[in-house]
């Protein structure tokens, strides 16, 4: 396995915090954001553009160099010092014509004629109809790239047609903004701000005349006719080049205008250079987000992509980059910028909470690919095809959080389903969750020795005992009333209880928890006979043998189910088809994993045979160009068929990664530890969508991946099969 970037550095070259400006907050996000997600794979550093050479800022540790724009000289040192650091492979330029030295900022070509490393260049404004020289420099910055960034197929469009750049050439990587919590309540925010008797307007970023302001305060007469707590705020300060040339003029006069419609209690500002954390807030608290503009060739925003990114309804001016991102619903465009007009789709936002809704919702989901994880991995998988050698990586493992986890349980036990990251409390509960979910319980609580989470799991384990019939069977629905809803439970659910009983017989839970786990166990037992699934035939294996020296576990029982699977196998496989069924479905991985877990105890090595066999078998169908892909759920995988692609399920990646790591423990054999990581990947974007599945806001796992992006839903499936499998890995990476 190779680190692509063990030993190497990316240098950004941009302008840089403190210097306020859009470019330098968007290089910080970015630089920080690949630090995040990848570690020390990639330790990114910074050239920090400056306006002059009277300008003293004091820099964080991540820029090790400045240049002056108009000092070619500052250029040459610059270039030097990139060539003489060895460890850097990849410059970044992040570019704005206005931050460099000459025309149409002609002296960064000055720099690239020097530096022998790989350039990219990210393109912030890329402009329609260029004169002569804006062209020529263009061309030449082009010329002198290995890659372009741009943030909208409209910019790659331009890009190809009027400067005749080559669009293989040209990568389209969205603009980046924080992964929010969608559902992050507005009233507590409010009352923090002072501000929760007020139907919140917003706009923010730095200000100047191109904002166009003046157009929703002329408005907000309107406005408040309809709605008299609607409050408008203008968060940001004045732009430094607008403040250097006409100081606080702009500003004065749209606190003079609103004074003079008498709106001046409706409409606020906020004269501050924003935290990250406080434009979320802000955006967090707002109903309608407003991007008045008055330039319609505007090709990137990152006030109106922080918006989506939040889930805000949005109306805005018309502009390229907002009839790119805003269309098919994601917001709304007014034709014109026009008050009357802004002033009617903001009170038809305010009457109506479900289309406010409904644009919030779209923007949300179409923004999670804009997310600066998401973005992130873009920029990564961009350096790494112009670096030879492989380009496999895995990214740094997220923190292990527990929020969604404890969210989604109350005192009965863990809620079905989810509206986003709300528990779903209609949806009522199951015994295939909860049986997860004590399983996850005993791993939490073997790490970390909660009290919180034994409470948690006794939850749970009241649960399971109350799913379990006379019989030793089990329900496994209930509804929101707490009552059965089935006559009888599935096998799958009647296997996972008997798995989780297993796993917490093998705990660190106290032996209170255990004689419990005991008493269900021995009352199922005797019904794993009847088992057909071979899922959960897989399921009751492996519980039977954690707890084979626990209890008084029938070891004619263990055999029986070892040697139904292996019948099942020798029936439907063939030359080219190692499986147990004539399909594959779902939650395969459980198969292979029981008989890896069972061969333990086989004497004659054809378990583990048989396991082998079958999990290299998911490997070959699984993975497509190095990424999993796991068989979707819209028509499965049938023998001597096209397998489908989606819907794909966390349930199979966290399978997956489980199940090739107790591959590597029983074999030793380190590819299956490699495709183990491989497949948490699919949590981390390394999948079809590349886009993250596992939301670090929360602490939550999306319900899977559609043909379209992920779905926004965060159940308990999915948010259990990504905490075992992250557990999993800790341990496992931890000896």
């Amino acid at each position: 396995m190779l680190n692509l970037f063990s030993s190497s550095k990316v240098v950004f070259l941009s302008t840089y915090p403190p210097r306020e400006c859009g470019i330098a907050t968007f290089t910080k996000d970015l630089s920080d954001a690949i630090h995040k997600k990848f570690g020390s794979h990639v330790q990114p550093k910074v050239i920090a553009m400056e306006e002059n050479q009277s300008e003293f800022r004091v820099y964080n540790k991540k820029v090790v160099f400045n240049i002056t724009e108009d000092n070619l000289e500052s250029y040459e040192a610059a270039a030097k010092k990139i060539n003489s650091l060895r460890s850097v492979k990849m410059l970044n330029i992040q570019h704005e014509f206005g931050i460099f030295g000459g025309d149409w900022g002609e002296n960064i070509l000055h720099l690239m004629g020097l530096v022998k490393k790989k350039i990219i260049v990210t393109f912030h404004t890329v402009l329609e109809d260029p004169e002569e020289d804006l062209k020529r420099v263009v061309e030449s910055i082009a010329e002198k790239s290995d890659r372009i960034v741009v943030m909208t197929n409209n910019a790659k469009e331009i890009l190809t047609n009027e400067y005749e750049i080559p669009p293989e050439k040209i990568v389209v990587i969205p603009h980046g903004g924080p992964n929010v919590n969608f559902s992050k309540q507005k009233n507590r925010l409010k009352k923090k701000y002072g501000l929760k008797n007020s139907k919140v307007l917003l706009t923010f970023g730095l200000l100047s005349r191109g904002k166009g302001v003046e157009f929703v305060i002329n408005a907000m007469p309107e406005i408040l006719k309809k709605h008299p707590d609607a409050l408008y705020l203008v968060i940001g300060e004045t732009h430094p080049k607008v403040r250097e040339e006409e100081g606080e003029s702009y500003r004065l006069e749209l606190k003079q205008l609103a004074k003079n419609l008498g709106v001046e209690r409706s409409v606020k500002f906020l004269d501050k250079y924003l935290s990250l954390n406080e434009i979320v807030d802000f955006l967090n608290l707002t109903e309608v987000y407003l991007a008045p503009s008055i330039d319609p060739k505007q090709i990137c925003s990152g006030t109106v992509s922080y918006a989506m990114a939040a889930g805000k309804a949005i109306i805005s001016s018309r502009n390229k980059y907002n009839e790119e991102v805003l269309a098919n619903g994601r917001g709304i465009m007014l034709r014109r910028n026009n008050p009357k007009i802004f002033a009617k789709r903001t009170i038809e936002l305010l009457d109506d909470n479900k289309l406010r809704r409904k644009l919030e919702i779209k923007a949300f989901d179409y923004s999670r690919r804009m997310t600066w994880q998401n973005v992130s991995a873009k920029y990564y998988n961009t350096f790494s095809t112009l670096l030879p050698g492989e380009f496999n990586y895995f990214s740094k493992l997220p923190r292990i959080n527990f929020r969604h986890f404890y969210h989604m349980t109350d005192d009965f036990g863990m809620i079905q389903f989810a509206d986003y990251s709300k528990p779903n409390k209609e949806s009522g509960y199951t015994l295939d969750d909860n049986a997860r979910a004590i399983s996850v319980a005993a791993k939490g609580y073997e790490l970390y020795k909660s009290r919180k989470m034994l409470r948690t799991a006794n939850t749970f384990m009241k649960f399971i005992e109350k799913c379990q019939m006379r019989d030793g069977y089990f329900h496994n629905v209930l509804d929101i009333n707490r009552e059965f809803v089935d006559g009888r439970g599935s096998e799958d659910s009647f296997g996972r209880a008997v798995h989780a009983m297993g796993n917490v017989l093998k705990s660190s839970f106290p032996d209170e928890y255990k004689l419990r786990a005991k008493k269900v166990l021995e009352k199922a037992i005797g019904k794993s006979d009847e088992l057909i699934s071979p899922r959960a035939q897989a399921d009751s294996l492996i519980g039977m043998t954690y707890a084979r020296d626990l209890l008084d576990v029938d070891h004619g029982a263990i055999e029986k189910i070892s040697n139904s699977l292996i019948s099942k196998f020798d029936e439907s496989s063939d030359l080219n088809w190692k499986w147990f069924e004539k399909y594959l479905t779902y939650g395969n991985s459980i198969i292979p994993e029981a008989l890896f877990e069972a061969g333990k105890i086989d004497k004659t090595g054809s378990l583990e045979k048989v396991a082998k066999t079958s999990m290299d078998f998911l490997t070959k169908t699984h993975f497509i160009d190095g990424k999993l892909v796991p068989i979707g759920q819209d028509g499965w995988f049938k023998k001597d068929q096209e397998r489908s692609l989606y819907d794909q399920q966390p349930i199979e990646a966290g399978g997956m990664t489980v199940a090739y790591l107790k591959a590597f423990k029983s074999t030793g054999d380190k590819d299956y530890l490699t495709n183990s990581r491989k497949s948490f990947e699919w949590f981390l974007g390394r999948n079809s969508s590349n886009q993250m599945v596992y939301d670090d806001s929360t602490g939550g796992c999306f319900d899977g991946i559609t043909k379209t992006g992920v779905n926004l839903n965060q159940g308990a499936e999915s948010l259990l099969a990504y905490l075992s499998a992250r557990l999993v890995l800790q341990k496992a990476l931890a000896h």
